[in-house]
């Protein structure tokens, strides 16, 4: 039987993007494509239809426990990075203090399986503003039935500026983690 990651369920009032449409209409479309309660295969998801998630929307594939790569990475992605994510850990989106802390939930969404949306904050510094998001993972099955594969998107609030962003967990956010039925 495989067992969930126990992570501590946070609070807060004010969760970045707590209604982005662009996520909802990717959890929407997601969630559509759960015929019988069963997770969507990776070779169900038609990029036409989530034509306005693209720039933001990304495919994982599990490497290990806690790690995956990025096998489709959007335009948005790119221009948080300056570089081109596709073929990069996930990790590479975070500080190295909440690293740990997502792998886990990527390892819950993978293993449990589990819908997984996390608030995201890029502090600011004198020379930039502080930036505020949104990460959703969604799982996918890959071609022998295994959950190997995630959709997801990355959505922001503010402007990026022209350095890389790296991202931390909101503090005291309230972390989405709902399990499913495979």
């Amino acid at each position: 039987m495989k067992s969930v990651i126990d992570i501590p369920q946070r609070r807060r009032a004010d969760t970045p993007n707590p209604n982005n449409a662009t996520l909802q209409s990717l959890e929407k479309y997601w969630q559509a494509l759960r015929h019988a309660q069963r997770i969507p295969s990776r070779n169900d998801i038609e990029p036409r239809q989530i034509d306005d998630a693209l720039p933001h929307a990304f495919i994982l594939q599990r490497v290990a426990p806690g790690v995956a790569r990025m096998r489709v990475a959007g335009q948005q992605l790119h221009d948080l990075l300056k570089m081109d994510a596709r073929g990069m850990p996930v990790s590479t989106f975070f500080a190295p203090e909440s690293r740990d802390e997502i792998a886990d939930l990527i390892e819950n969404a993978f293993s449990a399986p589990a819908i997984v949306a996390v608030p995201l904050v890029s502090p600011g510094n004198l020379l930039r503003h502080e930036l505020t998001g949104k990460m959703l993972l969604l799982p996918l099955r890959d071609a022998k039935g295994e959950t190997t594969r995630i959709l997801g998107a990355l959505v922001t609030e503010g402007t990026a500026g022209s350095r890389p962003r790296r991202f931390q967990i909101a503090p005291d956010a309230s972390i989405r983690q709902e399990p499913l039925t495979p």
